[in-house]
């Protein structure tokens, strides 16, 4: 009579914890992130937090952000069991093996495009032997779109984009406006800052190359250099799959004249859109 009282109390144990684990907090929105348990073992079954997800392999795509607990069975005998934690927007991924071994678990983060709108606003600075010439360079807007790959060994991201600007006014004189548009490959290298619930703070660096491409009255021809950028960003996720950004930094485009002289545009630059999960 004590085993059956004994096995409810276990049931009723387990079905409380995965009741926890699945309400929202107080007072807060739920958060959920992804997990996926692989066995070693052929034909075992996957159970998270009591309940059967699969067999040798499963995937939970979302799931409530916590702490959850995978056993995994043959036969009526279980393989390796544990408590994992779920992050945010992140994949958990877990790998059972034999029994002599322990249940191994790392977190994997996905991998976004964005796609942006942004404003640069630059001076346009040249140095040439006899003297320096600098212009007032009007804003220019642009959008563009980047990969951003998560390296989670080293827990930073690195970022491949392009931006593309329209062409904006250079103050010649007073008077005489001509333009041009700034472009840019570049590649950014970043870092978690800060964190809460449902916003992300990074910082990074990067470099580009700017692509000068001469517009009404320039007749200026400038090879590109390669440039610097600094950056801070805030990001806000909407759920998994995908999250909003804004980012703000400073920049400078460097190039080469043909008088011959060296050409720098610094500035600042703003930019926000939509970032999706490969």
């Amino acid at each position: 009579m004590r085993r059956p009282i004994t096995v409810l109390f276990v049931l009723l144990l387990l079905a409380g914890m995965s009741a926890a684990q699945y309400a929202a907090p107080a007072g807060g929105q739920q958060t959920y992130g992804k997990l996926t348990v692989y066995s070693d073992v052929m034909g075992a079954d996957i159970y998270v937090d009591a309940k059967f997800v699969g067999q040798d392999r499963a995937t939970i795509s979302n799931i409530p952000t916590g702490k959850h607990y995978v056993r995994v069975v043959k036969g009526g005998e279980t393989i390796q069991s544990g408590i994992v934690e779920v992050k945010e927007g992140e994949e958990t991924i877990i790998v059972a093996k034999s029994k002599e071994e322990s249940l191994l678990e790392h977190v994997r983060k996905p991998n976004h495009v964005l796609f942006f709108m942004g404003l640069t606003d630059l001076e346009y600075r040249e140095d040439i032997p006899t003297q320096t010439v600098q212009y007032s360079y009007k804003p220019q807007y642009g959008f563009g779109a980047e990969v951003q790959f998560n390296v989670p060994v080293f827990d930073f991201r690195i970022d491949l984009g392009f931006h593309q600007n329209y062409p904006s006014g250079i103050s010649i004189t007073a008077t005489q406006e001509a333009q041009m548009a700034v472009s840019t490959p570049y590649l950014n290298v970043s870092r978690s800052l800060f964190r809460t619930e449902s916003i992300k703070f990074n910082g990074g660096v990067g470099i580009n190359y700017g692509i000068f491409s001469p517009g009404y009255k320039t007749l200026i021809t400038i090879a590109s250099r390669l440039g610097y950028q600094a950056f801070l960003e805030g990001a806000l996720y909407s759920g998994q799959d995908q999250y909003y950004l804004v980012r703000a930094g400073i920049v400078n485009f460097a190039g080469e004249s043909a008088y011959p002289g060296s050409v720098n545009c610094g500035g600042y630059y703003v930019l926000g859109g939509v970032a999706y999960q490969l």
